[in-house]
């Protein structure tokens, strides 16, 4: 077997172990709430020991949130492998289609036992905002990074959280709706109604936004 062919069967059992302690962890923390288990006791119930757990998993809470690393990783590629003619906002506008389109509209069960597993939990809904911040870090490096900025211009850092609070805006929306079992037809419909609102604001600028008599992108709802 060569060595390529051996990383990669390391690296497959590497994933297929973390992705069972993330859904052992996230069974026991939909039986019971986050706050009531412990690692120990994910530890035992995916036959594993504590230690290996923290190799996948450094802290509780990034059980919680297994594969949101993967997915900033994915939007930072994203907005540095964007075509030429493409702007950081058609990459946000992509990814937040992409999420009312391949989680939202069929009721993904991961995505649904997530939200309701926050809900009940005050120390993973103070995580997710720190770690809506972190992944604005990120972003904001990466449009840093493809637009030539200096390290001291803070317009990268005003775009990434414009777009990504606007992107995390309309995914609690989506939460929310999920949580209290709007018919999700019709959640779909509003969520890309409100979608694409925002971001057409964002593209003709704020300017006029607010003044009396100022046209805002056509509402439909």
């Amino acid at each position: 077997m060569s060595s390529a062919q051996t990383e990669g069967l390391r690296a497959r059992k590497k994933r297929a172990a973390r992705e069972n302690i993330a859904a052992t962890a996230r069974r026991l923390f939909a039986e019971r709430g986050f706050d009531a288990v412990t690692v120990a006791e994910i530890a035992a119930a995916a036959d594993v020991s504590e230690k290996t757990v923290f190799n996948h998993f450094p802290t509780k809470e990034d059980l919680a949130f297994a594969g949101r690393e993967e997915g900033l990783e994915r939007l930072v590629a994203d907005i540095t492998e964007r075509p030429p003619d493409a702007s950081v906002l058609d990459v946000f506008r992509t990814l937040t289609t992409t999420v009312i389109d391949d989680f939202v509209a069929p009721g993904n069960e991961d995505l649904l036992a997530v939200a309701k597993i926050i809900r009940h939990s005050r120390t993973l809904q103070e995580r997710l905002t720190v770690g809506w911040e972190s992944g604005a870090a990120a972003i904001t490096a990466a449009i840093a990074e493809t637009t030539g900025a200096a390290d001291d211009d803070l317009v990268p850092r005003i775009v990434a959280r414009t777009l990504w609070w606007t992107h995390r805006s309309i995914f609690l929306v989506a939460l929310h709706g999920l949580l209290a079992e709007e018919d999700r037809e019709q959640l779909v419909v509003r969520l890309r109604i409100t979608a694409d609102r925002a971001y057409d604001q964002l593209a003709s600028g704020l300017g006029e936004y607010g003044r009396a008599g100022a046209a805002d992108p056509e509402r439909t709802v």
